[in-house]
């Protein structure tokens, strides 16, 4: 039977987080890491937090190296080496170990969660974008699976 564990993604240090950009966005942390990215790149970091639909903007409009900031790693048993386990790591940036016993360690960022979902119509892919939703929710709220979360 499938299971997918979230074991980590992106933090930073509360230490760090007084006096810096990324602390005045309106979203999770990792949401306002990945504004700040766009924010430098579109030099604009002086609105940072001023406009709510910023990531899903720059998502819908292709721009989506930004959410490569952030990171994921899973755990997942009960997945044997299938196409979709390939599809998977054939990803630029997915790093794996396979455990044995068809269990992996999955390390990936938010675009490649996206990706994965958005090529596979896999168990996996759906457990790993539900897990993913609650930490950035602005980069994957145009997926249907938001939806169904919301609508439960």
């Amino acid at each position: 039977m499938l299971k997918v564990e979230l074991l980590s993604f992106t933090r930073m240090l509360p230490a760090q987080f007084d006096d810096v950009p990324i602390s005045k966005g309106a979203g999770t942390l990792q949401e306002n890491l990945i504004e700040y990215a766009g924010r430098i790149c579109y030099r604009s970091d002086a609105k940072m937090g001023h406009n709510p639909t910023f990531i899903d903007l720059r998502v819908r409009e292709g721009h989506e190296d930004i959410i490569e900031h952030v990171r994921f790693i899973f755990k997942v048993t009960g997945q044997p080496l299938n196409r979709d386990v390939l599809l998977l790591t054939s990803l630029p940036t997915v790093e794996f170990t396979d455990l044995g016993g068809d269990a992996w360690i999955f390390s990936m960022n938010a675009r490649n969660v996206r990706d994965f979902w958005r090529r596979s119509d896999s168990q996996l892919a759906a457990d790993l974008a539900r897990l993913a939703l609650p930490i950035t929710p602005a980069v994957f709220r145009d997926l249907p699976i938001a939806q169904e979360e919301v609508h439960g």
